[in-house]
């Protein structure tokens, strides 16, 4: 097993470790490497190959991004639609001071609404929560 302090021990009695997406980005890395056989890197590391191969995947998914704290921002891919479409969908109300809406799809296909005035932070923690 690797012993740089990049994973623990859960608790005492829990068999499974948690490792730092650091870890899992770099040991990932290795299987890329050409001719390298991903049994062999999760024997390296002490790591069961079938978690190896679904690190892979998030990794291929862009998922294993590594952050600087928890308030990191990061670019994301916007689409606008068609106000009258929506508008169309919903019954008519009045429109207020604020009003606004504003819809946000997750890459893990959670989707979030918010309309009217929205507390910045509130939502800021809602995404980082959905996004895990």
């Amino acid at each position: 097993m690797d012993t740089n302090e990049e994973h623990t021990r859960a608790t005492v009695g829990d068999r499974r470790q948690r490792f730092t997406v650091g870890y899992k980005r770099r040991v990932v890395e290795e299987t890329l490497a050409e001719g390298a056989s991903v049994s062999v890197v999760a024997r390296r590391h002490d790591v069961n190959a079938n978690q190896l191969f679904k690190w892979r995947k998030l990794y291929r998914e862009g998922l294993l991004e590594e952050t600087t704290g928890t308030s990191a921002a990061a670019l994301v891919p916007i689409r606008v639609a068609d106000t009258h479409v929506a508008a169309a969908a919903e019954p008519q109300r009045s429109p207020r001071p604020g009003d606004g809406e504003l819809e946000i799809t997750l890459s893990g296909g959670h989707r979030v609404l918010v309309r009217g005035d929205a507390d910045g932070e509130a939502l800021r923690v809602a995404l980082e929560v959905l996004g895990r």
